[in-house]
């Protein structure tokens, strides 16, 4: 599942860089896909995938020996909040709305597992406690990456050869419920889809 891991994660940063640099045809669609898929890991099999349990003894009763109760239910919570910093990124990076809220939520969440990670670490020194910090440092970085990242730089990036789309988008984002600036802003993304 580790290497699981870094496919699904490599592929959605080398995706995300090469949507900014190109338009590529349904390139949105499949980041979406990968990082749903990455949140579901987390979300789904966080106590196996940190806690090295390989998936085929997942239902060993001997595998779950040496872990104590709270560490299982701090993998599945740190899971759980890996998950949603993934999906809020992926939000962000879509410029669809509550991104910002929801990368503010996670992570703080994130900042405080991180904390609990720390303090364990200094008081067990225990290996375990060193690889889930090198992980939770990876998210974070690219989660605080997109919390600081405003919609407009992103827009201007990705779309930085159609001035026209990028500013029916800015209008729009003022206005969201404005339909004429909804429609401006359809036409002007046809005229791209056109081009390419």
């Amino acid at each position: 599942m580790k290497q699981l891991e870094k496919i699904l994660g490599a592929s959605i940063i080398l995706m995300m860089i090469l949507s900014i640099i190109f338009l590529i045809p349904y390139s949105s669609a499949v980041i979406t896909l990968l990082s749903v898929l990455l949140s579901g890991l987390y979300f789904y099999c966080s106590f196996l995938l940190l806690n090295n349990i390989r998936l085929r003894h997942a239902f060993k009763k001997t595998s779950y020996s040496e872990l104590g109760f709270w560490r299982l239910l701090g993998t599945i919570f740190t899971g759980f909040v890996l998950s949603l910093v993934v999906i809020y990124s992926l939000f962000k990076f879509q410029r669809w709305p509550y991104g910002q809220q929801g990368l503010t939520i996670s992570l703080g969440l994130l900042l405080f597992v991180i904390i609990v990670v720390l303090i364990k670490l200094k008081s067990t020194n225990n290996i375990f406690y060193k690889n889930l910090l090198v992980r939770l440092f990876i998210i974070g970085f690219f989660g605080v990456l997109f919390f600081y990242t405003s919609s407009v730089q992103l827009l201007e990036l990705q779309y930085r050869n159609y001035p026209n789309y990028i500013e029916a988008e800015k209008r729009l984002m003022l206005d969201p419920t404005n339909d004429s600036l909804q429609k401006k802003a359809n036409k002007e993304r046809q005229k791209i889809d056109l081009n390419n």
